[in-house]
């Protein structure tokens, strides 16, 4: 019997060398997956998109939404009439009123002039303008009447009252012969848009530069914004900001403590973070700069810096730096903001703070709701001290708009005095606070801090004080409301709806499905790989051509064969003579 060889050719030797590679090829591809998958993790490629999409520079998409807000933004007005004015004249009733509405316009922002300055703020010119939405309102408001207050006359006679009593005396002295009446029967259009009225006529001829209007109107007054000029903080102003009062704090001898780069990049934003929280700053991203160059409220007693007095004038009550304007707010809200809200209608800034979270849309949102405090007024409260005029506050839920209201006595509320004073309420027949219908809510997006919905409700009051004039005794010291306007944002188009499902949805669930798939594919291609190169090694290992040699028929060695075997050692090859099995 014979011995056959079966050891490796060379070309199987190519082809085992060339199995490896590729089994190196594969770990390589799997490492290259669980990299992947860190960079994923390490550059976060959700946030890049937000980011970029949602910086406020000029051309991105934040700042085409800003421009031209694509929102759809209704105001319901409901007027209140008088149904009993002879009795209640008469001193045998108290007014009742009749709640009629709602007239809803709708309402288009365009922000105009935009400029981003230097110091890393945007100026710009919001320009508003009312259509009438005859579809959604109850009727035609210049074909309804209503019956309401003389807010000309019973103005001027209490605006009379709060300068001096030898005034009030003269005022009704020069009333009486005009022969007006403390009511007037009017159109819902004109309570709303302007009705001529002799004191409001003589009043523009002898004081054109004050009052430049020859009709007074409820809502002509309210969005009578005028070319204002905003400038908000952009998130480069307020780094600067920071930096600017961190260094200035900061000794020579604690700079030179540190490394030279400490105060700088991302260490110098770490700190001002750090005590931006410390200190309760309320100068953020998007937050009011100047208003007509001004950071403050001239007609609540701001005065500039400069002033001798400023420090003790200058409170967060006049103050309008850190306010918003209602269309943007910074970015990832937390729980505890609370939120100031400024536009002229209001005459001051309204607080909202956090109550609670929920989904709108199929989207995480909050709900922020205005304030317990909103139109209180306090000469303890360094926040509400400035509306308190000449020592004398307001019942709690009445803010003093008479400032904006060339000193006719004015006051905003909530919607049927909700959240004020019971006795406010108590005092007219007909008035029913209710939370649903009557309080202010604002509905966020936390991430991308706009308002995905809004129902901002205010009411107009007449505050009158007209004990001088006996005619109109019945009406002394009444707070009567005249009507109260909902501004509200149904909800976002289909596309920022689209978007926000993808970008706080859709993308942060498929980049962390692609994490996960990538590291399973990763760690899998690793482990095939050592376990095919551990096979492959133990089989090149335990290879000896000599156990190649088996048993065969053949009756003789091949000379062929013998020199390949003393190739791998002649003193290992046992020369003794083979047992060779002969058939017989």
């Amino acid at each position: 019997m014979s011995r056959q060889d079966n050891s490796i050719h060379p070309k199987e030797m190519r082809r085992c060398t060339f199995e490896v590679k590729g089994i190196v090829r594969l770990g390589f591809i799997g490492m290259l997956f669980i990299v992947l998958g860190c960079v994923i993790v390490v550059l976060n490629p959700t946030d890049l998109v937000v980011n970029n999409m949602l910086s406020m520079n000029e051309g991105s998409y934040l700042y085409r939404l800003w421009k031209k807000p694509p929102l759809e933004v209704f105001i319901s007005i409901y007027a209140f009439n008088v149904t009993n004015v002879d009795a209640f004249m008469r001193g045998t009733e108290k007014m009742k009123v009749e709640e009629l509405g709602p007239y809803v316009y709708q309402e288009f922002l365009e922000n105009h002039n935009s400029t981003f300055n230097a110091n890393g703020t945007l100026s710009f010119t919001p320009t508003r303008r009312q259509v009438f939405v005859p579809d959604r309102s109850i009727g035609d408001p210049k074909h309804d009447l209503i019956i309401v207050p003389n807010i000309a006359y019973l103005g001027v006679a209490s605006a009379a009252y709060r300068m001096s009593a030898w005034a009030s005396i003269a005022v009704a002295a020069a009333l009486k012969p005009l022969g007006m009446s403390p009511f007037l029967n009017i159109t819902v259009h004109d309570l709303l848009w302007g009705y001529e009225d002799p004191l409001v006529q003589v009043a523009s001829t002898l004081l054109p530069n004050i009052i430049h209007f020859k009709k007074i109107g409820i809502l002509d007054r309210m969005f009578d914004d005028g070319l204002d000029t905003v400038t908000i903080n952009l998130p480069e102003a307020i780094q600067k900001l920071h930096k600017t009062k961190i260094v200035a704090d900061v000794s020579q001898e604690e700079i030179d403590s540190v490394e030279g780069d400490y105060f700088e990049g991302d260490a110098l934003q770490l700190a001002a973070e750090e005590e931006a929280e410390e200190t309760d700053d309320p100068i953020r991203n998007y937050s009011i700069d100047l208003w007509n160059g001004s950071p403050g409220l001239a007609h609540w007693g701001y005065v500039g810096k400069d002033h001798w007095d400023a420090e003790r004038r200058n409170t967060p009550c006049n103050t309008l730096q850190g306010s918003y304007d209602g269309t943007v707010f910074p970015r990832n809200i937390s729980k505890t903001e609370i939120f100031k809200v400024y536009r002229k209608a209001f005459c001051r800034t309204l607080p909202i703070a956090f109550e609670r979270e929920g989904m709108h849309d199929g989207i995480k949102a909050y709900w922020f709701s205005i304030q317990e405090n909103a139109f209180e007024s306090s000469l303890e409260d360094p926040y509400t001290a400035c509306y308190c005029r000449n020592g004398h506050c307001l019942p709690k839920g009445l803010g003093d708009l008479s400032p904006c209201w060339y000193n006719i006595p004015v006051a905003v509320s909530l919607p049927h005095f909700y959240k004020g004073d019971p006795a406010l309420s108590e005092a007219i027949d007909g008035l029913k606070p209710e939370k649903e219908l009557h309080d202010a809510i604002i509905i966020m997006q936390p991430q991308l801090g706009i308002p995905m919905t809004a129902s901002i409700r205010v009411q107009i009051n007449l505050l009158t004080n007209v004990k001088f004039i006996s005619d109109l005794k019945p009406l002394d010291k009444k707070v009567i409301p005249l009507l109260w306007a909902q501004v509200e944002v149904e909800k976002l188009t289909p596309e920022i709806v689209m978007l926000l499902h993808l970008l706080f949805d859709v993308a942060p669930y498929l980049q962390t499905g692609c994490v996960y798939l990538l590291s399973l594919l990763g760690v899998s291609l690793l482990a095939t790989t050592a376990l095919m190169l551990l096979y492959t090694r133990h089989a090149t290992l335990e290879y000896d051509p000599r156990k190649s040699i088996r048993y065969s028929t053949v009756s003789m060695i091949p000379f062929p064969l013998r020199k390949e075997l003393e190739k791998y050692g002649e003193g290992e090859i046992r020369r003794e003579a083979l047992l060779i099995e002969n058939e017989p």
